[in-house]
C-alpha cells in the first residue's frame, strides 16, 4: 500500500476487514484490531486511508516515540493533543501517577467521546515505542470495555516482541482480537505504485525484481523507485541496491546541504525524532537555525512543525533519523550528546545524554544513576528506578549488584518478563549472593517455591559485605516465602532477622506484614495485635506503618473484628498508590476478603476481581491463586457458575509445589463452588489435596481459610458421619482455644447438621442456637442465613411448620440481600414443603439480575449518576448504560425512581 500523487494501491482485504470491525463497534460491540508489520510496511498509511474512507471524525490518535520510551505517559499525552486525561488530584503530576488511576481516567474520556459520533476510533501507532505507563493505562482501559462503541487499533512491528505488559499481550492474543499482519506488496501493486510515482512505467519483470528484493516493503519500494532509474530496475544484469539504499538516499540529501544544515540534522538526530529548533541550534552550534532548517526541509531531510514554544525540527520517518544518527560516527555522536547534556531541559534528559556521551565504564556516572534509581525506589517509582539502575549497571565496573537491584525494581513494578531477561543475563562470575537474591526473588514471584527457597537461602548464607543489604533483603524474601509455604512462625522469625540485619530497607518490602501475618496464621494473633495497636490513620502513615496496617487488617479479619479490618484495609488501599504492584494487589484482595465475610458482597466482588485482574496483568503467579480463589467466592454463592468456575480454574492452574497457602485458597474456592451447586462429592474431592497437607498454619488455623465446615457438611450428606465427626472435633477444639466466633459459628452449624443426621434433634437445635449467637456477635450475614436455613429445615422435618416458616423467611431475606440465588432457592423449596405460598416474583428482585447488573442497580439506587457509577466500578459509561437497561427490563421498571422503589420493596 502506498500513496503517491493521491493514489492508493493494494490492501483491499485489510480495508474490508477493518470496515467489518468498524460496523461491529458501531453496533455496540467494542473491538480491538492489531495491525503488525515491519518498519515501512505501510501500517500508518493503511489506517489513515481507512479512517478517511469510513468518514468518521471521532478519532483519538497517537504514536510511540523512540526518544520517549522512558518518558511516563508521553504517548498518552499526544493521544489528547497535549491534554491527557487528568488522574485524581491526590495522585500528583501525571508522570508520577499510577497507571491504573490514569487508565480509569482514560476510560472516562473514552466513554464521553464515544457519545459524540459513535463509534470512537482509538488508534495508537508504533506501540513498540510507547512508554510503559501509557501501555499499562491503555490496557486497563481496553480490558474494561463491555458494551462500548469503540474501535481500538494498535499498530506495531511485532506483537511477539513486545516486552509487556502481560495484560496487553493477553488482549492481543485473545480469540476476539482481530490480528492483521501486513504482507509485502505484490507485483500488480508495485506496478500501480510506480505508475502513481510520477507516471513512471515499470515492466512486470522489474516489478517482480523489486518485490523479491525488498519483500514488498512499501517504504523501500518508494525509495528505490525514487533513487533508481527504470532502466536499471529492468536490467537483470545490474544488481539492485541493498535495502540500505534508503539510508544512502538520506545521506545523499544530507551531503547536498550546506554545513549548517548538516550540523542541524545531526543535532536533531541526537536529541530525538523531533525537538525544539532552538535546542538543536545550540547543540549544533548553528547561528542562523531558521535558514539551516529551511535548507534541510527543502532537501527532504527534516520537516518543520510548530508548537507553542516556537518551531520544531523533526524527521519525517524514524529511518531517516537512524540514517543520520548512525552516519555521525561514534566520536561525533559522543561530542553531540555531551553538548546536549548541557542544554537538556530535564534532569532525566541530561542524564541520558551524559550516558550516551561516555565511551566505557564510568564509576562516577554509575554511582549517580544508582543513587537516582534508589531514590526513586524509596518514592515508589519502581519503573523509572529500574531504568536508572539498568543504565548504572552498564556503566559500572561491577554491573551485577546494580543489575540485581534493577531486577528487584522491575519485579516490584510488575514487569516480570523484563526482570527475567535481566536476571538471565547476570554473569556467572557474579557474587553468589547477588545472583541468588535476584534469581530467588524472580522464582518466588513466578510461584516456583522450592527453587526460590534454594536461591534465597544461598543468598542469605553468602550475603557478602553488610553494607550491601543483601542479607536483609534475602531474609525478607524468605519471610514472604514462608507465608507462601504456610510456615507462619518461620515467616515471623525471618522478618525479625531482616529487620535486624545491616542495610535493612523498610521502604520496599512487607516486613511488618510478614511478621504480623506469620504470627496470625500460626495461632498467635493476639500477640501480633499487641505489636500493632498504636498505628496512625492510613492517610498519614509512613511506608513502614502502611505495611503494618496491612498486617493488622488481616489480623482483624482473622480475629473477627470485621469493621476494624475493613477500616484498616480500605485506608491502606486508598493510601498505597506509592507502593509496589504486589503490595497494592495484596491489599485489595485482603479488603475483598473482609468484605465478603461481612456480607458486603458487591464491594468484595469489585475488589477481589480487581486483584485477580492485576495479578494476571502483572504475571504475579505467586499471589494469583489466592486472588482468584477469593474472587470465586461471591460468584459461586450467587450462582454465577461461569465466572466462579473461571476463577477456580485459574486458582488451581497457578499452584506450584510447596505453595501451601495458594493451594488452601484454590481448594477452598473449588469447594465453595461445589457446595453452592449442592455437589457433596465434588466438595470432598475439591478438598482432598488439603487433607493430604501435613501443615497446620494457614490450612487449619481458625479464621484464615474457611473450608472445614464445607467438608463436614458434605461428609454428613454422603453418609460418612464418623469421618465428619473427626474433622469437626478438631475444628471445634481449635476454634474454642482461639476464641474465634466465626469458626465457632460454622462449627455449630456443622454440629447441628451432624446431630440432625443422628436424629438428636434437641442437641441439633441447641447447636444452631449457639451458632446464631456467634454469627450475630461478629456480623456474619451469610453464616447466619445458612444457620437459619439448616434450623428451618430441621423444624419442618419435626412438623413445627410455623416455626420453620419463620426461620426460613429470615434466611431467605438474608440470602436475597446478598444475592445468594442458589441458597435462596433452597429456602424457597423448604418453604414450599412447609405449605407456605411461593414468594412473590418481586420479593427478591436482585436475584433476577446478574452480578454486574446487581452492582450497577445498587449504586444507581443510592442516587449516583451513570458517570459516578462508572468511576466507582471502573467501567465505561456505555457499559453502565447497558447493564442498567437490562436491569430495568428484568425488574419491569422504566426509571431510576422505579428502580429504587423496586429495590426498597
Amino acid at each position: 500500500m502506498a500513496e503517491r500523487g493521491g493514489s492508493f494501491v493494494g490492501r483491499e482485504r485489510e480495508l474490508s476487514l477493518l470496515g467489518e470491525e468498524f460496523a461491529r463497534a458501531r453496533a455496540g460491540l467494542p473491538r480491538l484490531v492489531v495491525v503488525e508489520g515491519p518498519a515501512g510496511m505501510g501500517k500508518t498509511t493503511l489506517i489513515h486511508r481507512f479512517l478517511a474512507g469510513c468518514g468518521t471524525g471521532n478519532v483519538l490518535f497517537s504514536d510511540g516515540d523512540e526518544s520517549e520510551t522512558l518518558l511516563p505517559y508521553g504517548t498518552l499525552t499526544r493521544l489528547f493533543g497535549g491534554e491527557p486525561p487528568a488522574p485524581p488530584a491526590a495522585l500528583g503530576p501525571l508522570g508520577e501517577a499510577d497507571p491504573l488511576a490514569v487508565g480509569a481516567a482514560l476510560l472516562e474520556v473514552v466513554s464521553e467521546r464515544q457519545q459524540r459520533e459513535p463509534p470512537l476510533c482509538l488508534v495508537v501507532d508504533d506501540v513498540h515505542w510507547a512508554d510503559g505507563p501509557t501501555l499499562r493505562a491503555l490496557t486497563f482501559c481496553l480490558r474494561r470495555l463491555r458494551a462500548d462503541r469503540v474501535l481500538a487499533v494498535l499498530l506495531m512491528r511485532e506483537a511477539a516482541a513486545l516486552p509487556g505488559p502481560e495484560g496487553l499481550l493477553r488482549l492481543i492474543g485473545a480469540d476476539g482480537t482481530r490480528r492483521l499482519r501486513l504482507p509485502g506488496l505484490g507485483v500488480p501493486e508495485v506496478e500501480s505504485l510506480a505508475a502513481g510515482a510520477g507516471g513512471r512505467g515499470l515492466s512486470r519483470r522489474a516489478a517482480a525484481r523489486l518485490v523479491a528484493h525488498t519483500e514488498g516493503v512499501p517504504l523501500h519500494l518508494r525509495a528505490l523507485l525514487e533513487e533508481v532509474p527504470p532502466e536499471a530496475l529492468d536490467d537483470v544484469a545490474r544488481p539492485l541496491p541493498a535495502p540500505r539504499s534508503y539510508a544512502l538516499l538520506v545521506l545523499a540529501k544530507v551531503a547536498g546541504c550546506a554545513p549548517p544544515a548538516r550540523e542541524l540534522a545531526g543535532a536533531v538526530s541526537v536529541l530525538g525524532q523531533a525537538c525544539p529548533l532552538h535546542l538543536a541550534a545550540r547543540v549544533a552550534g548553528v547561528g542562523e537555525p531558521l535558514e539551516a532548517l529551511e535548507e534541510a526541509v527543502r532537501a527532504g531531510v527534516l520537516v518543520e512543525r510548530s508548537s507553542a514554544r516556537g518551531p520544531v525540527a523533526a524527521f519525517a520517518h524514524p529511518l531517516t533519523r537512524a540514517a543520520v544518527y548512525q552516519d555521525l560516527g561514534p566520536a561525533r555522536r559522543a561530542a553531540l550528546h555531551a553538548r546536549a547534556a548541557l542544554v537538556a531541559e530535564s534532569g532525566q534528559a541530561r542524564l541520558r545524554h551524559r550516558v550516551e556521551a561516555v565511551a566505557g565504564p564510568s564509576p562516577e556516572l554509575a554511582a549517580e544513576l544508582a543513587e537516582l534509581g534508589r531514590a526513586q525506589v524509596r518514592l515508589g517509582a519502581f519503573g523509572s528506578a529500574a531504568g536508572q539502575l539498568k543504565a548504572a549497571a552498564e556503566l559500572s565496573a561491577d554491573p551485577a549488584p546494580l543489575a540485581a537491584e534493577a531486577v528487584e525494581a522491575l519485579l516490584l513494578d510488575g514487569r516480570v518478563e523484563e526482570a527475567a531477561a535481566l536476571a538471565a543475563a547476570l554473569p556467572e562470575r557474579a557474587h553468589p549472593a547477588v545472583r541468588g537474591y535476584a534469581l530467588g526473588h524472580l522464582a518466588m514471584v513466578r510461584g516456583r517455591v522450592e527453587e526460590a527457597r534454594a536461591h534465597l537461602i544461598a543468598a542469605w548464607e553468602r550475603a557478602g559485605p553488610p553494607e550491601s543489604g543483601l542479607a536483609a533483603r534475602a531474609a525478607q524474601q524468605l519471610a514472604m516465602l514462608c507465608l507462601v509455604r504456610a510456615e507462619g512462625r518461620q515467616a515471623a522469625r525471618w522478618a525479625e532477622r531482616a529487620r535486624s540485619s545491616p542495610g535493612y530497607r523498610s521502604s520496599v518490602d512487607y516486613n511488618r506484614y510478614t511478621q504480623l501475618t506469620g504470627l496470625a496464621v500460626s495461632g498467635a494473633a493476639e500477640a501480633a495485635l499487641d505489636l500493632a495497636r498504636d498505628l496512625p490513620a492510613p492517610a498519614s502513615a509512613s511506608i513502614a506503618e502502611l505495611d503494618a496496617l496491612l498486617g493488622r487488617g488481616l489480623l482483624r479479619t482473622v480475629g473477627d473484628d470485621l469493621p476494624g479490618a475493613m477500616a484498616d484495609l480500605a485506608g491502606t488501599v486508598a493510601a498505597c498508590g506509592e507502593r509496589s504492584v504486589p503490595f497494592r494487589m495484596l491489599a485489595t484482595a485482603m479488603l475483598g476478603q473482609a468484605e465478603y465475610r461481612a456480607g458486603r458482597w458487591d464491594d468484595a466482588s469489585l475488589h477481589t476481581e480487581t486483584a485477580a485482574s492485576v495479578a494476571d496483568d502483572a504475571d504475579q503467579r505467586w499471589l494469583s491463586p489466592v486472588c482468584h480463589g477469593l474472587a470465586a467466592l461471591v460468584p459461586a454463592a450467587r450462582g454465577d457458575w461461569a465466572a466462579a468456575r473461571a476463577h477456580v480454574e485459574a486458582a488451581l492452574a497457578g499452584n506450584e509445589a510447596g505453595a501451601v497457602a495458594a493451594l488452601a485458597h484454590a481448594c477452598a474456592a473449588a469447594a465453595h463452588l461445589a457446595a453452592a451447586r449442592g455437589d457433596h462429592a465434588g466438595t470432598v474431592e475439591a478438598l482432598e489435596p488439603l487433607l493430604a497437607v501435613r501443615v497446620h498454619d494457614v490450612v487449619y488455623e481458625p479464621g484464615v481459610v474457611q473450608w472445614l465446615d464445607l467438608l463436614v457438611e458434605a461428609l454428613v450428606a454422603l453418609g460418612e458421619p464418623a469421618r465428619a465427626e473427626a474433622h469437626l472435633a478438631r475444628a471445634e477444639r481449635l476454634a474454642a482455644a482461639r476464641g474465634r466466633r466465626s469458626a465457632l459459628a460454622a462449627a455449630a452449624r456443622c454440629r447441628g447438621v451432624l446431630h440432625a443426621s443422628r436424629h438428636e434433634n434437641e442437641r441439633a437445635e441447641a447447636a444452631y442456637a449457639d451458632g446464631l449467637e456467634h454469627a450475630a456477635a461478629v456480623g456474619l450475614p451469610f453464616e447466619e442465613a445458612r444457620l437459619r436455613l439448616a434450623r428451618g429445615r430441621l423444624l419442618r422435618r419435626l412438623g413445627r411448620r410455623r416455626q420453620a416458616q419463620a426461620e426460613l423467611e429470615l434466611a431467605l431475606a438474608l440470602f436475597a440481600r446478598l444475592g445468594a440465588a442458589p441458597y435462596a432457592q433452597r429456602c424457597e423449596r423448604e418453604l414450599g414443603a412447609c405449605g407456605a405460598p411461593r414468594p412473590e416474583p418481586g420479593a427478591a428482585p436482585l436475584l433476577r439480575l446478574t452480578p454486574q447488573e446487581r452492582a450497577v442497580a445498587r449504586l444507581v439506587a443510592t442516587g449516583m449518576t451513570n458517570r459516578q457509577v462508572a468511576r466507582e466500578l471502573v467501567l465505561s459509561v456505555k457499559t453502565i448504560e447497558y447493564h442498567l437497561g437490562n436491569a430495568y427490563a428484568k425488574l419491569g421498571v422504566s426509571s431510576r425512581v422505579g428502580l429504587t422503589a423496586k429495590l426498597m420493596h
